[in-house]
């Protein structure tokens, strides 16, 4: 098992509802890869969390790092793990207007 943390900064400022799609979308994917984790957006910014097979990891974060969405992708920690932290997927999404976190998923 294998875990993978990178923060990223969003080339725009995220409405609710555009995170809300962004967050269906990775689950649908990273469920079919057996990837689990946590995706947080805050004030422009992302952190997530990926946590599965290496070589899968691996393919995701090329992915990620390429995706027209965001800039300054920076791998924070990696590394192997035994245990998954995150069992299923979640998200966290920072509501500025009420300057407070809401959980998704």
């Amino acid at each position: 098992m294998y875990q993978l943390i990178y923060i990223s900064s969003s080339t725009k400022n995220l409405a609710r509802e555009e995170f809300l799609e962004l967050v269906a979308q990775s689950q649908l994917k990273n469920d079919a890869m057996g990837i689990t984790g946590v995706l947080m957006f805050k004030d422009g910014n992302f952190m997530q969390v990926l946590e599965g097979e290496q070589e899968l990891i691996a393919k995701l974060y090329s992915a990620i790092k390429v995706d027209p969405r965001h800039t300054l992708v920076s791998i924070i920690q990696e590394g192997p793990i035994s245990l998954r932290e995150y069992q299923g997927w979640s998200s966290t999404y920072f509501n500025s207007d009420e300057g407070q976190y809401e959980v998704i998923c």
